[in-house]
């Protein structure tokens, strides 16, 4: 960032605060933020996930066994194929930029975009002014480079003999599949993991060619180990209320009783591994106290039995049982790499298997008196073998794109998963016992590029010594530093209104005004206060959100406009006594406060959780009591209870494809219960698969019923909406409403419109929404309908990152003539 912030940038710095970093980054393009930091790692040191083969895989599968998408395609994504991410794109593209045009080309870059901001594009003007190329052409002539490095090898694949060759367990598909982490039940029996773009992670079991499906699973973090009929793996669990306050559980599931159990429900526990007769599991874990340990635990109660520190305090990065209590290691050295240990139980000893390198190994799994494991030290991640005794180490797969987590048939065959340009495929291979040829780790494959960028450096992290710094800690007060101001502006804005902007914001998010910014360092309270002018009157504004409490406390207040007052009048053409309002000479007062809890549940594939929530809303408009004149305030008390459970969405779900959410609400006016009841309601929203996978039914159901028996008036709230179409305010006693939607995909048409408009996805939703009304205890009830549908386009524009959705609606309300159309408009950052 600092490479941007000059010239006009540090300018506006002054005028707007550290608001001015975000909109000197806007233009740039998040693959060169992200490709720089992984080419600065990988060229600063011997490692670096530049240097891991599966970081290119998807590139080179797609290019070498099939075609390459276009530069957008793979930035900016896809429903339709599976594309990777910006960061391996990035890092190609940064880093072969610095390999032809010279290491100093982003600093020449990132100073033209600066003093030139005005050349739109400027960030890929400044790029075609020193490389001759924007995004697009460094695009292709990076990939040109890389294709030729991996034809080199898919020659050597193509020419080798059967040796290597695989017999495949799981199908061929047409669409990006992934079955990972094989485990072998029996001799015909395979369990994997699958995943795919139109669903989410789940247990498979794979036989004579036949899938099937155990169980979705949650946020997994590790592989699937089988033994005694469980199926162990550790599982990412969210904190009931802190974000950062999570857990990395055991869990299994049981084949017998096909039920799933968390055995540890708190914890960071990383990579199972179990004894030969299933009683202790051993994990990796990182504890308080700053030690990494390896920690055994009872499978059936989930207690911990003992726990054993790594030497020099490496990493555990995965662990395996080995021969009796035997416990092999991959430990992480921070200077040295990664090295094979073996642990003791009985005598505590630790022996080093296998000496520190910078090839990556990883996926340990124990079979016929050897360890298996997967490695990308020949430059394409492949399974190789370990002789624990004779320290004697084997490459068993010659994979095209790459072999990973490797295990042992019952019949002794090396079982492994297969990366293609679809996917992970289920592979076996024999293993021939013949082979003589072993590796050396200490010299693992040299990838052109990464080192090209090294050699560029005249510092490697590996080898620099640096000197301790002594630091004086002192306490953190948080009171004295709740407040941080670091952006102001010459303008308004909310904050809140910028992050879920929709259509009707479009045009009064930014107003003539002036405001402050402050948030303290732990982004526990947020702080705005400002001025600005709206139809004709001057507001001030203040608002408040502390989230450092269990609960979290909103407040706002907002002083400007007019005030008015609603009176009691006679009525002109019949004697009777109706309401009028008028403006006064008071400025207008609104203020609100917000306390809610938003507890977290979500546990396995689903997302749930509940929050009680209490919202407190004053104004100094007034309204005159009818029996005595008085006029008071407006004054609200909104209590809610919310709870939503909802199966994880897959990549390309439009909707939920189960769930449901239930509110319960209250609204009353608690300073007044003579002129005004109190409104309840109950809202039940449910989601249900479509006709065709990843499309979806949402449908909604509500009630609402307001006490105003022996009341003056009416509360001017509804908490039960109008049926789309509709605009009038309206008044109730008792109101059923039903709405439901169908959403479904039309295409994922992968579009460019040069660099104006990249094309994702255009989809639809069609809808029935039908409310009945009573407004008076004895008046009939009433209906009001309406149907219609959204033709929706979700892009992204000017190869910007942040996706936007947009497009129209046309409603027709069936109690009315003529239609309604209405622009839809959404973004997410």
């Amino acid at each position: 960032m600092n490479k941007i912030m000059k010239r006009g940038f540090r300018t506006l710095d002054y005028v707007i605060g550290e608001q001015a970093a975000g909109i000197a980054a806007l233009p740039v393009p998040k693959w060169f933020f992200e490709g720089d930091a992984v080419t600065a790692e990988t060229a600063l040191s011997n490692s670096g996930r530049g240097r891991l083969p599966e970081f290119n895989m998807v590139y080179h599968a797609q290019i070498i066994s099939s075609k390459s998408y276009p530069f957008d395609k793979w930035f900016l994504g896809s429903y339709k194929d599976y594309t990777g991410n910006y960061y391996a794109l990035g890092y190609d593209l940064t880093a072969y930029a610095r390999y032809r045009y010279g290491a100093d080309i982003w600093d020449k870059v990132t100073d033209r975009y600066t003093s030139h901001i005005l050349h739109i594009p400027p960030f890929a003007n400044a790029m075609k002014h020193y490389a001759g190329v924007d995004a697009t052409g460094l695009f292709k002539q990076t990939f040109s480079f890389l294709k030729q490095d991996w034809e080199k090898q898919d020659s050597i694949y193509t020419t080798t003999d059967n040796t290597y060759k695989p017999v495949y367990l799981s199908p061929e598909t047409k669409q990006y599949t992934s079955y990972k982490y094989p485990q072998v039940l029996n001799d015909s029996t395979i369990i994997v993991v699958k995943s795919s773009l139109y669903d989410i992670h789940s247990l498979v079991i794979l036989k004579n060619g036949r899938e099937e499906r155990l169980q979705s699973i949650g946020n997994i973090n590790s592989r699937i180990i089988l033994n005694n009929n469980r199926i162990y793996w550790t599982e990412y669990l969210p904190g009931l209320r802190w974000t950062h306050k999570n857990h990395s559980v055991v869990k299994y599931y049981d084949l017998t009783t096909k039920r799933t159990i968390t055995l540890t429900p708190r914890g960071r526990y990383l990579s199972p591994s179990v004894d030969a007769d299933g009683k202790t599991i051993a994990v990796s874990r990182f504890s308080e106290s700053g030690m990494n340990q390896i920690l055994l635990i009872d499978a059936n109660t989930g207690k911990e039995t003992a726990h054993y520190d790594v030497p020099n305090n490496a990493f555990a990065k995965e662990t395996v049982y080995g021969e009796t209590n035997k416990i092999i290691t991959f430990a992480v050295n921070n200077n040295d790499g990664i090295g094979i240990f073996q642990l003791d139980t009985e005598t505590k000893e630790w022996k080093e298997l296998l000496s520190p390198t910078y090839a990556n190994i990883t996926s340990p799994s124990w079979g016929d008196g050897k360890l298996f494991f997967e490695s990308g030290l020949n430059g394409t991640n492949n399974i190789y073998s370990l002789d624990t005794r004779t320290l004697r180490s084997q490459r068993l797969t010659g994979a095209r794109f790459g072999a990973f987590s490797p295990t042992l048939s019952t019949g002794g065959k090396l079982i492994y998963s297969d990366y293609q340009a679809k996917g992970y495929r289920i592979a076996s291979v024999a293993i021939n016992r013949s082979m003589t040829d072993s590796t050396d780790f200490s010299s693992p494959y040299r990838f052109p590029l990464a080192e090209a960028i090294k050699e560029q450096e005249q510092f490697c992290l590996d080898t620099a010594t640096l000197s301790l710094i002594n630091f004086n800690p002192q306490p953190y007060r948080r009171i004295s530093h709740l407040f941080r101001i670091h952006s102001w502006s010459p303008f308004f804005y909310s904050v809140s209104d910028l992050l879920n902007v929709q259509t009707d914001d479009l045009t009064t998010i930014v107003k003539p005004g002036a405001m402050i910014l402050s948030q303290n360092m732990l982004n526990t309270a947020v702080t705005q206060a400002g001025w600005y002018y709206q139809e004709g009157y001057h507001h001030g504004k203040l608002s408040f959100t502390y989230m450092g409490w269990y609960p979290v406390v909103s407040m706002n207040i907002d002083y400007g406009g007019k005030a008015f007052e609603i009176a009691w009048e006679r009525g002109i053409e019949k004697n009777e006594e109706i309401l009028q309002g008028h403006y006064t000479n008071n400025h207008l007062i609104e203020a609100e406060t917000q306390i809610y809890i938003p507890f977290n549940l979500s546990r396995n594939h689903y997302i749930s959780g509940f929050q009680p929530i209490m919202i407190y809303s004053y104004t100094n408009n007034k309204y005159q009591q009818h029996n005595n004149r008085t006029f008071y305030n407006f004054q609200y008390l909104l209590s809610e209870l919310r709870y939503y459970r909802y199966r994880q969405l897959a990549y390309r779900d439009i909707l939920p494809r189960w769930g449901y959410q239930i509110r319960l609400q209250h609204l009353c006016t608690p300073f007044d219960t003579k002129n005004f009841g109190s409104l309840s309601a109950i809202q039940l929203t449910g989601y249900l698969p479509g006709l065709v996978r990843n499309n979806g039914w949402m449908l909604r159901f509500g009630y609402q019923y307001q006490n105003i028996d022996n009341k003056s008036l009416y509360l001017s709230k509804q908490l039960l909406s109008a049926p789309r179409g509709y605009y009038y305010n309206y008044i109730t006693r008792q109101q059923l409403a039903f709405k439901a939607d169908y959403s479904f995909g039309i295409s994922c048409p992968d579009f460019s419109i040069g660099l104006l408009a990249y094309i994702k996805r255009i989809r639809s939703n069609v809808f029935y929404d039908y409310s009945y009304n009573q407004a008076h205890k004895q008046d009939n009830w009433t209906a009001q309908s309406s149907s219609g549908f959204d033709f929706i386009f979700d892009w992204n524009v000017i190869r910007a990152d942040f996706p936007l959705s947009s497009g129209i609606r046309i409603v027709k309300p069936l109690q009315d003539v003529g239609l309604r159309m209405e622009a839809l408009f959404s973004i997410t950052f």
